[in-house]
């Protein structure tokens, strides 16, 4: 028989062929070539000797990002997909647009752990094996088109980095942050599950398309469509880091090691906006009344909180973890102004975040030594002096966070901005304005002790791995500074599919 004739019914009665199986692996071929890597990177752990392990789940890793970056684009050259596995994913190219974005992120992450595992004295594979099932569920989470496949996606991505966050198990502040964040975390799914739950039961579905065609503006008063939209910016609040829901960013961006801390403050706040884009713009689009005011409040807080707790702080790891509150405050200002233009600018602003807020972590995972981290203000003096490209590079991806012309994060600013005005979000776009300027406080101090002379910088073991990340990342950042008309198209192009031809 041949293999496209060969059928299954699904419990529904809907017959499927192998043929179309084959079709529906195509559209996840990204999460698929991150999983498969994910299995054969535990079986090497198991099966090759120690000495061996961490070079071949390095190695393992590595093609399987490649690899999964290089389907997502290709895909996107041919035009995106369409959605499969009975609409429960899609291979758009918003989703396309996150695999392509979370392969570049994984394949910077194992770089920068490589050399620091080895440094500190930590076992290699396992983080490698933790950071690649991490990078599936954030995939997994761009690609979703079902409630159910949004939390399963989520619990993927929380899990993996719960545990990545204890990794340092002989340090007690990286299991003290591995607990809070489990805990957190998990009252944060819970929020989210009962959100999706509402929603279910006042559509009578799970997957986005038919949640929009089930309910209308007319239900907006319904108050289970209420609770449950409100619960579920709740739960997408934890997730974000978003005020008055982020007291556990600092504590646990601090416990945890500084890989995994880079990893997961700009990963996991990509894929919770993918996320948010998804549910409520794309499945609740009738009810953006509702979820606007519940992310304006985050974002009014968000913003101020974290632009005014960051200046007080001595810890870099805190400061940018403070930075991380507002700067998701900013991106929400596109998500409410909504369309093409919000959805576009949004997209645009996170993959320059990515590169700028892990650039800033990788410098200082380069100060690592077998001593442990430093990640204090006064460790950063003199580091122009004696590394002066490190020290250049760091004052790039500072004054890109703060929002200095030329560079892309002030570009990234403008589009949020004016996507917010367009859409008469005047008001919110003044406070985000405002909170902008006092974020230049902080962000200058960092630069002011980069470039204080003072005693001698402390000397760097000579590892490949963060120093390519760091690099990498300047170069992208520059080159999205350079031609942010490109990625703007191209984040346009994502949105569509998404958003519909309508609107």
């Amino acid at each position: 028989m041949a293999m496209s004739t060969l059928l299954v019914v699904n419990p529904s009665g809907v017959s499927y062929s192998a043929g179309q199986a084959f079709g529906d692996l195509t559209q996840i071929a990204p999460i698929a070539a991150v999983a498969v890597a994910l299995v054969v990177a535990m079986v090497a752990d198991l099966v090759l000797p120690v000495r061996l392990r961490g070079s071949a789940a390095l190695a393992i890793s590595g093609l399987g990002l490649l690899a999964a970056f290089l389907f997502a684009f290709g895909h996107w050259l041919l035009g995106g997909g369409h959605s499969a596995y009975f609409g429960f994913v899609t291979g758009d190219n918003f989703a396309l647009y996150f695999e392509m974005l979370f392969a570049l992120l994984g394949l910077l992450t194992i770089a920068l752990s490589h050399a620091y595992v080895r440094r500190r004295g930590f076992p290699e594979s396992e983080l490698h094996v933790l950071t690649l099932a991490a990078i599936a569920g954030m995939m997994a989470l761009a690609a979703a088109t079902s409630l159910v496949t949004v939390f399963l996606a989520l619990e993927t991505l929380s899990l993996a980095l719960y545990v990545s966050c204890g990794y340092a198990r002989r340090d007690t502040t990286s299991q003290e942050a591995a607990a809070k964040y489990l805990l957190i975390g998990g009252f944060a799914s819970a929020f989210v599950l009962y959100g999706m739950a509402l929603v279910y039961g006042a559509s009578g579905s799970t997957l986005l398309p038919d949640i929009e065609k089930a309910i209308t503006s007319d239900q907006a008063s319904n108050p289970i469509l209420i609770i449950g939209v409100l619960m579920l910016g709740v739960g997408f609040g934890f997730k974000i880091s978003g005020a008055p829901f982020h007291q556990w960013t600092p504590d646990v961006y601090q416990g945890a090691p500084l890989p995994v801390t880079a990893f997961m403050s700009v990963g996991t706040k990509a894929a919770a906006f993918a996320m948010i884009i998804r549910v409520f713009v794309q499945g609740l689009p009738h009810l953006s009344g509702e979820w606007q005011v519940v992310l304006a409040f985050i974002a009014v807080l968000s913003m101020i909180v974290g632009n005014l707790a960051a200046i007080a702080q001595t810890s870099v790891k805190r400061l940018l973890a403070y930075s991380g509150i507002a700067q998701g405050g900013y991106i929400l200002v596109g998500v409410i102004a909504g369309g093409k233009n919000g959805v576009a600018a949004v997209l645009f602003y996170l993959i320059a975040y990515v590169f700028m807020n892990f650039g800033a972590f990788a410098v200082l995972t380069v100060l690592v030594d077998r001593n442990g981290e430093h990640d204090r203000l006064e460790d950063l003096d003199g580091l122009a002096y004696r590394y002066p490209a490190l020290g250049v590079l760091m004052t790039v991806f500072m004054l890109s966070l703060a929002g200095f012309p030329p560079l892309v994060g002030f570009i990234g600013k403008f589009f949020l901005f004016s996507a917010g005005v367009s859409a008469g979000w005047t008001w919110l776009v003044v406070i985000a304005v405002l909170t902008s300027v006092i974020s230049v406080a902080y962000y200058l101090r960092v630069v002011y002790h980069v470039w204080t002379p003072g005693a001698e910088a402390r000397r760097l073991t000579r590892a490949w791995g963060p120093i390519v990340a760091v690099v990498a990342s300047g170069v992208l950042a520059v080159i999205l500074g350079i031609y942010p008309t490109f990625l703007l198209v191209a984040g346009l192009a994502g949105a569509v599919p998404v958003l519909g031809a309508g609107h």
